[in-house]
């Protein structure tokens, strides 16, 4: 492809999109590699405002967005439940998308999209930005190298504040457009679970709706067998007060422990390894980083590897596409319907939330 600025698009000017104008369209992150042409919402004063401050076109119609001249690739950073029409109505118009957390709420709507993109020859990527934390990739790696050993535990904990006003907008914490704390707020550390130690065999979980008036659950507890023979906790709640405490992952293997934490898994918080046993000062030090909240800032880090893989390679090859991401949407599902059917579920058995994104 050519080397001129990739033309870009942002349909969703609300909460997330300001997240990106704050912190990842910013000098010195990925303002090298493209140009903000256009951006979408029904909400006129959003649009504009966005339109605004980015210097580019507003739309308040999808359609009509998705005809503007030259647009390449699409961010879609709506509302959860509105994330598959939205990247479906992008791909057969013939733009590749990156959509945000999660692809989409229903597994079967993620296989039509990885279809569409297949058959259109377009890449549908999706936003999973914890993956590329320092403190995430050191510890893939020291797993991937089998320092751990033969893995033992690991534990999965989010303990995070949502006052009651979080869910009264319409559709967070909603079935419909959301599902709870395990799909909206901790889909990003049960993804780092898989991402880091590999694929989950069986689940089973209890959840509860505890201080939040809401549809879905805002804290989940599940017991989890790893594919490789490890087991595995999560601990995830939107009830802690009075603020976000912990996102933590912690890896116990027979030769070594790792502990990610910070709100956002930005902070190696403990390392230690049979082979190298004076190292976690190091690797404190070189792999954590800090940031304001939960959202991180390794947004710009996937951006940018997604435009840059995109400008050599087209739409072939491009990283973090739906196919990759897809396991996480099943052990997602995995979790809620072992609740909703109160026993231990096994991947194996390929089973949806009689819930989520109905």
């Amino acid at each position: 492809m050519d080397k001129e600025k990739l033309k870009i698009g942002i349909l969703g000017c609300g909460r997330v999109c300001e997240h990106y104008i704050d912190k990842i369209f910013v000098p010195g992150r990925v303002g090298d590699l493209y140009e903000i042409i256009a951006c979408c919402d029904v909400d006129n004063v959003k649009s504009n405002n966005v339109g605004k401050k980015l210097s580019c076109q507003p739309y308040n119609n999808i359609n009509e967005f998705v005809k503007h001249k030259n647009m390449e690739i699409v961010l879609i950073l709506t509302k959860s439940g509105q994330h598959f029409d939205h990247a479906k109505i992008c791909l057969v118009n013939n733009l590749n998308v990156i959509v945000e957390k999660p692809l989409s709420l229903r597994i079967e709507h993620a296989e039509e999209l990885i279809d569409i993109s297949s058959r259109k020859n377009k890449f549908c990527a999706s936003i999973f930005q914890n993956r590329l934390n320092p403190a995430v990739g050191i510890t893939k790696k020291a797993f991937e190298n089998k320092r751990f050993g033969n893995l033992v535990s690991v534990s999965v904990r989010l303990r995070w504040c949502r006052f009651q006003d979080y869910y009264n907008d319409g559709w967070h914490g909603t079935w419909a457009q959301d599902g709870g704390v395990t799909n909206q707020q901790a889909i990003h550390h049960v993804d780092a679970l898989s991402w880091i130690c590999g694929e989950v065999e069986s689940v089973c979980a209890l959840s509860a709706t505890i201080e939040n008036k809401l549809q879905a659950e805002d804290t989940l507890v599940a017991a989890i067998e790893m594919k490789n023979g490890g087991l595995a906790t999560l601990e995830l709640t939107t009830a802690a007060r009075p603020k976000d405490i912990e996102a933590s992952i912690t890896i116990t293997g027979t030769s070594g422990v790792v502990q990610i934490g910070g709100v956002a898994l930005n902070k190696i918080e403990q390392w230690k390894f049979l082979d190298e046993a004076d190292e976690e000062e190091e690797k404190m030090k070189q792999f954590s980083e800090e940031v304001d909240n939960g959202y991180g800032i390794s947004h710009y880090r996937q951006l940018r590897n997604i435009f840059q893989k995109y400008k050599i390679n087209g739409s072939n090859q491009v990283p973090f596409v739906a196919s990759e991401c897809l396991h996480t949407l099943k052990l997602i599902h995995s979790i809620y319907a072992s609740v909703e059917m109160g026993r231990k579920v096994s991947l194996s058995e390929n089973l949806s939330s009689k819930k989520l994104g109905l």
